[in-house]
C-alpha cells in the first residue's frame, strides 16, 4: 500500500473519531447545563424560604421579648408567620 492511501485512511479515521468525540462532548455539555439550571432554581427556592424563615423567627423573638403573651400564643404566632397571607375581600353593600 502506498503512502497516500495510508494517509487517506488515517484522515478518514481521525475525522470520524473527532466527530464522535465532538458529539459526546456536546451531549455531556447539554446535561451539565440542564443540571446547573435545575440547581439554580433549587438555590433560589431555598434562599427565598430561608429569608421567610428568618422573618418568622425574628417576629417570634420580638413577640417573646415584648412579653405578656403566653407561650402557646408565641408558638401560634410563629407558625402563622409561615402561612401565606390571604387577601380578604369585602362585600359591597347595596
Amino acid at each position: 500500500m502506498d503512502a497516500f492511501a495510508k494517509m487517506d485512511i488515517f484522515f478518514i479515521v481521525t475525522t470520524v473519531a473527532v466527530v464522535v468525540i465532538a458529539v459526546f462532548v456536546a451531549v455531556i455539555l447539554f446535561y451539565v447545563l440542564r443540571t446547573a439550571r435545575d440547581v439554580n432554581e433549587v438555590v433560589h427556592i431555598v434562599r427565598k424560604e430561608s429569608e421567610r424563615f428568618a422573618k418568622g423567627a425574628s417576629s417570634a423573638r420580638h413577640r417573646i421579648k415584648e412579653g405578656g403573651d403566653s407561650i402557646l400564643q408565641n408558638v401560634v404566632a410563629f407558625v402563622q408567620s409561615f402561612a401565606e397571607k390571604k387577601k380578604r375581600w369585602k362585600r359591597k353593600e347595596d
